[in-house]
């Protein structure tokens, strides 16, 4: 059987190494594909990326997409020869890993000691892993501890939520590893909230507007910020993120975010989360101007990606820490759609359409438009495609049955996300490939520039982005 080929690696012996391990949660999701020699093939690339690669690849603290990228293709049942293309394509830019700090040995009593401090990420790493090996079993009790800690967890939910996103996948595949690696990562983060996710301010958000126990919807939210004073301050610039854009950004994602309330209740919670979901999705579906390509912005991307981890999280966490995690959540998303001057929606038809299977004229009736979606994600080369693809997948699942995203009580929930729809603007939109170079032997990143784009990163409320980076229909 030639698939059993795979099992003669030579490196076979780093996942003994490494002591990495995949396994299922059942709110991970998972299609046809997934077998033995895949997911044996998807441990042994993990345990290469935990023993050779840093968390972040350059010294920006950009993070190492790797595993990110090669487990959601695993999931959608990419085979064992496109795992090994998905880890050369990554695997090409990494930083090597770091030597463990012999000086330093971190422990219960002095691990916020080190916080933020990039140096001691393979510290941290021995710390997390014995922890939750003495926790006999109980990792939940270990994330709770740790990413809860009010000097962590400002770190763990900055980085566009790469540390959330690292523990999402540790949670999902019942990964020990991993998640030694997420609040690792985590602890050696620079803070990307000067106060927002700070203790005093952050519960004051989580207690909300005592005057209106209802809260407002977010779309609501959305439609207040985009007429705030605060808005008119944020300027345009090729770099959305100047001192002063972030400083506005984080007082709109403050106030805001006291309206939008989460009642201590696992119905609300639930309710509340599709909310969030959905509105994420709306608003990264609706930000392109009428007359031009798609355009799929970067930060609102992160939150949208993401989001397919909320119901693990969700499941794994007590009641208190699920509401202060939506909260935080909401926070991450408000500040990011401030960031982008609180562009307005251009909301088409087909995006809300609740026929989902018949948006496109010229697709056929038959069969199930979704595995053409998930062959082209699979495909594409960008590291973020197929993480969209799972999120939308997850989304129209949650709101599929009516009766299990019910309205929250005051006010209506978003409109449904045609997620099918949102899916193939994706796929087809950025369209990124990779070469090899004939001098240095590695995976080149291409863009082409007559079918194809990436993701766009700038203030898209202001004319000037979609003079630079627009591209006319």
């Amino acid at each position: 059987m030639a698939g059993l080929d795979f099992y003669n690696n030579d490196d076979n012996s780093v996942i003994d190494k490494a002591g990495m391990a995949l396994n299922h949660n059942p709110k991970g999701l998972l299609l046809p594909g997934v077998d033995l020699t895949t997911h044996h093939e998807a441990v042994r690339l993990c345990a290469r990326d935990y023993l050779e690669n840093h968390t972040f690849f350059n010294d920006q603290q950009y993070h190492n997409h790797l595993n990110h990228h090669l487990l959601a293709v695993f999931s959608m049942g990419a085979s064992a020869k496109r795992l090994q293309e998905v880890f050369d394509i990554n695997n090409s830019y990494q930083r090597s890993s770091l030597a463990l700090a012999s000086d330093v040995t971190i422990t219960a009593d002095n691990y916020t000691e080190y916080l933020s401090k990039e140096e001691y990420y393979p510290n941290y790493i021995a710390f997390y892993r014995h922890e939750l090996a003495e926790s006999n079993g109980d990792w939940n009790s270990v994330v709770s501890k740790y990413f809860f800690d009010p000097q962590v967890f400002p770190l763990a939910m900055s980085g566009l939520l790469h540390p959330f996103i690292q523990l999402g996948y540790g949670l999902e595949f019942k990964s020990e590893a991993i998640i030694a690696c997420a609040l690792a990562q985590a602890s050696v983060h620079k803070k990307q909230f000067s106060y927002a996710l700070d203790s005093e301010t952050f519960d004051e958000i989580c207690c909300g507007d005592e005057s209106n126990a209802v809260g407002l919807s977010l779309l609501d939210i959305l439609s207040r910020m985009r007429n705030d004073s605060v808005t008119a301050a944020i300027a345009y610039n090729d770099d959305p993120y100047t001192e002063d854009n972030r400083s506005h950004a984080q007082a709109l994602a403050v106030k805001y975010a006291k309206l939008w309330t989460v009642e201590s209740s696992e119905s609300a919670v639930k309710e509340k989360s599709i909310e969030a979901v959905s509105v994420i999705a709306l608003v990264y579906g609706s930000l392109t101007r009428p007359g031009y390509h798609p355009t799929l912005e970067f930060g609102i991307m992160h939150n949208l990606t993401s989001s397919y981890f909320l119901p693990i999280f969700l499941e794994a966490l007590p009641l208190d820490n699920q509401v202060r995690l939506l909260h935080a959540y909401i926070v991450t998303f408000l500040y990011m759609f401030a960031a982008k001057g609180c562009p307005p929606l251009y909301i088409q038809p087909e995006l809300t359409s609740t026929n989902t299977h018949c948006v496109e004229a010229s697709e056929s009736l038959s069969g199930n438009p979704w595995m053409d979606i998930f062959t082209k994600a699979i495909a594409n080369n960008d590291m973020h495609v197929s993480k969209v693809v799972r999120a939308l997948w997850r989304l129209s699942l949650l709101t599929a049955f009516p009766d299990q995203a019910k309205s929250v009580k005051g006010y209506e929930l978003p409109p449904a996300v045609n997620c099918l729809h949102l899916a193939r603007i994706t796929v087809d939109s950025i369209n990124q490939s990779t070469r090899r170079d004939s001098v240095t032997d590695k995976m080149q990143l291409e863009i082409p520039e007559d079918d194809g784009r990436g993701w766009a990163h700038g203030v898209l409320a202001f004319d000037e982005f979609w003079t630079k980076q627009g591209k006319l229909l």
